[in-house]
């Protein structure tokens, strides 16, 4: 081998272990690197997700919001126990479980004397989803002349829970009716949206069996219903 052969292996060998020595450097720096003076990389936050929709599940467990969950999620109390509640009408002595804090009410302590729409829905249901955003801007509209109430029709609180906060729907009352009875006691058709009209003083003005598409759909029904207007 000549002199110049040499000093070329030399050379390349040279250069491979400086190639080695970069990799190995980067390679080192960051999460997992072993060196404990390395900052970790932090996991990104992960934003609120609906359950997908669908079908309703033929053996929905019955599920509870955790209360911690629930105390963080700023929902608005259902009722005012200083206000006196509705007691005639066929719903108001309906039992429900309030989503801000996880107690049992009827739906008369929540009208209590004013105007109350109820939307039934639940999370599998893609038109009650659509829905929603809709009676949430009516309601800002409308104030508190009418009582809006969502009431999720299912044995999963929980999944009406998560897909509230994925919908950012954190500003209307919330309830469970786990057992379904709303739709059983005003003798409704098995589908969802349903949307219930009662008078202040608790009689049923309407059940609406169809979706309300817009906010002015909301605000149409309300006052064709409950002869209230924004």
């Amino acid at each position: 081998m000549s002199s110049s052969t040499r000093w070329s292996l030399v050379a390349l060998v040279a250069l491979i272990g400086v190639v080695v020595a970069l990799l190995s450097t980067f390679g080192d720096t960051g999460a997992g690197s072993g060196d404990p003076t390395a900052a970790p990389t932090a996991a990104p936050t992960a934003a609120p997700t609906a359950p997908a929709v669908g079908a309703p599940p033929a053996d929905e467990p019955r599920t509870v919001v955790d209360p911690a969950v629930r105390a963080g999620a700023g929902l608005p109390a259902c009722r005012d126990s200083a206000v006196p509640a509705t007691t005639s009408g066929p719903v108001a002595g309906l039992m429900v479980r309030c989503m801000d804090d996880g107690s049992t009410t009827t739906l008369g302590k929540i009208q209590a004397g004013t105007p109350m729409v109820v939307n039934m829905w639940a999370y599998w249901c893609e038109p009650c989803r659509r829905e929603l955003p809709a009676i949430r801007d009516a309601q800002a509209t409308l104030g508190d002349k009418v009582k809006v109430v969502l009431s999720h029709t299912d044995p999963s609180e929980t999944k009406g829970f998560d897909t509230l906060a994925a919908l950012g729907i954190e500003d209307l009352i919330s309830v469970s009716d786990q057992d379904e009875e709303l739709p059983t006691v005003l003798g409704a058709p098995p589908v969802l949206p349903l949307t219930l009209f009662v008078r202040a003083d608790g009689t049923v003005a309407h059940v609406l069996v169809q979706p309300m598409d817009s906010e002015q759909d909301v605000l149409d029904a309300v006052a064709e219903h409950l002869g209230v207007t924004a």
